[in-house]
């Protein structure tokens, strides 16, 4: 297994660790769950904080 497929291993455990879907979008991925909903380009290289909801707040 080369480095790439391990970081995207790693990341896979990650999102399922947080309770995060990964689903495919294209060519992306489509992450969802626990107040996110976000597309990344790459798992590879995801981190804990890449996972953590974004405030939202009005004006």
């Amino acid at each position: 297994m080369n480095q790439l497929e391990v970081l995207r291993e790693n990341a896979t455990k990650l999102c399922a660790e947080h309770g995060v879907t990964i689903q495919p979008y294209g060519k992306v991925w489509w992450l969802i769950g626990n107040g996110i909903n976000r597309v990344v380009a790459e798992l590879a290289g995801l981190c804990r904080s890449d996972l953590q909801p974004l405030v939202v707040a009005e004006r």
